[in-house]
């Protein structure tokens, strides 16, 4: 029986991927470990979500209860999915020699915003300029 995908399998290599830069490889440790721990909770939310919840005797208030909890568990997935995405597609651009190189400006992403965010794909400023438009 096939198991459903995860998001992790739609990043697989068709063939070995090539070796990571030295100067990549805690970056590429770091965001392996963190698309590690997310991939776990996300198999936990996905169980959970899946989980059928008794109904028997429950009261209007245990049933609000309920599907509020279970909203919430789906918004979890769901950002979940995307940070997913990101770290994926960081992975993927370290390998293919784009990563810390800003997306928008094609500046230098700076050592320590990949620290802080390792799967960005923004400089500060291109990152600021963003935010700021996506408020308008």
């Amino acid at each position: 029986m096939n198991a459903k995908p995860r998001p992790s399998d739609f990043v697989a290599f068709t063939e070995e991927p090539p070796p990571v830069p030295a100067r990549w490889r805690a970056r590429y440790a770091t965001l392996l470990r963190l698309r590690q721990a997310l991939l776990l909770e996300h198999d936990e939310h996905s169980a959970a979500a899946c989980t059928p919840h008794e109904r028997g005797g429950a009261d209007a208030l245990d049933v609000a209860e309920d599907e509020a909890s279970h909203r919430t568990l789906l918004a979890e997935l769901a950002h979940e999915d995307s940070a997913l995405a990101e770290i994926n597609a960081a992975l993927r651009r370290i390998h293919e020699g784009t990563y810390g190189i800003c997306e928008d400006s094609g500046r230098i992403i700076t050592a320590a915003r990949l620290r802080a965010v390792p799967w960005t794909r923004w400089c500060r400023d291109a990152a600021a300029a963003r935010e700021a438009k996506g408020r308008r």
